[in-house]
């Protein structure tokens, strides 16, 4: 009898791991507009530094093959295949720190010997109006310009790793004035009732914040243009963004005039928003709004009118004072001011859903 015999042998093969990393520090921007020399490959320098970038090579001595493409809305501005790099030797374990300068360019350098780039913009956007006008107008319209980045170690056949930079552009717009008030310039109006709730309309670009300005002026020395902000003195400047509207309880003095605004500081290229406050952006401001506030003269208070607004604040340490016999006068004073009649009431109408402490004193 014959024997088959059958040897299997397996072959192992052993796979580089081609460890690349890359990541954009922040991954995001915001900002109201965006000029589109920012990204000029011919002209490096003279590009604004918008992406931070670390490339990390782990564990062999390898050269790379890079890939750049940008992107508005998912429109191609440097399409695929017109932008790559190819790095000198990196060592094992190597870090290089980047940015946008050394990604968008035509330039060879220390790291990137080999650079070929073809770079057109106005044959990218051509067949597209909306960004073609927004380009030779020297701005990005709305919407999001992407930085896109792909590496591969030389002679790979796919790409390894892709890491995405994101610049969200929103137009602040105008910001418009409703109520309290007036134009400057125009006939003022009389406001009577407190708190006075100032209304405006604006774009929300989800990054921008608005701020209220007052400013308060003597009845002798009411608010001209030319005058508006050195006379007068301001009262109140919001530390928190505000969104459409403002109705805090203000202490208003009887017939003085007031002036209000509103503002946003604006972001570009130069001035980008990471989440602080402050700044020095420029600023996107409204007109300017004037009003007079007159004390209502409606009379005092009644007693009883003011307890049942007391009561309506649902505090319990006023109504066991109730139940022991006080009863308020029908004035409310305020930050050293007295408040009579309708004016009293609105003030009380300010603190309902607000935690209040209450003392008595002789």
């Amino acid at each position: 009898m014959r024997r088959l015999i059958v040897t299997i042998s397996l072959l192992f093969v052993c796979l580089s791991s081609w460890a690349l990393s890359l990541v954009f520090s922040p991954s995001q921007l915001d900002v109201n507009q965006i000029s589109t020399f920012s990204f000029d490959p011919y002209n490096p320098p003279a590009q604004p530094i918008l992406a931070n970038i670390t490339l990390t090579n782990d564990n062999v001595a390898q050269q790379i093959e890079m890939q750049v493409v940008v992107q508005w809305n998912n429109i191609p501005i440097l399409a695929e295949g017109n932008a790559i790099l190819r790095s000198r030797m990196l060592e094992p374990n190597e870090t290089l720190f980047l940015t946008n300068r050394d990604l968008i360019t035509e330039q060879a350098s220390d790291l990137f010997s080999d650079v070929s780039i073809n770079f057109d913009i106005m044959d990218m956007v051509d067949k597209f109006p909306t960004l073609k006008d927004a380009v030779l107008s020297g701005y990005f319209p709305d919407g999001n310009l992407q930085m896109i980045v792909s590496l591969k170690p030389i002679g790979a056949t796919t790409w390894q790793t892709t890491s995405t930079f994101t610049i969200r552009v929103r137009n602040a717009g105008g910001i418009y004035l409703n109520s309290p008030g007036a134009l400057i310039g125009r006939k003022v109006p009389v406001i009577e009732h407190l708190p006075v709730s100032f209304i405006w309309n604006s774009v929300n670009t989800g990054f921008n914040d608005h701020k209220l300005v007052i400013r308060e002026y003597p009845a002798n020395n009411p608010p001209r243009l030319s005058t508006i902000r050195s006379t007068g003195v301001e009262v109140y400047h919001s530390p928190l963004h505000e969104n459409s509207g403002f109705s805090q309880y203000l202490p208003l003095n009887n017939g003085y005039y007031y002036a209000w605004m509103v503002y946003t500081e604006l972001y570009d290229q130069d001035n980008i928003h990471l989440g602080r406050s402050g700044g020095h952006a420029r600023k996107l401001e409204s007109n300017w709004f004037v009003f007079r506030y007159m004390m209502d003269e409606g009379g005092d208070a009644s007693p009883e009118d003011v307890q049942i607004m007391l009561n309506m604040l649902g505090n319990n340490a006023l109504r066991n004072l109730f139940s022991l016999g006080y009863t308020p006068t029908g004035e409310v004073i305020f930050d050293g001011r007295t408040y009579k009649g309708q004016e009293a009431l609105d003030l009380l109408a300010a603190l309902a859903g607000k935690e209040l402490k209450v003392e008595v004193k002789d």
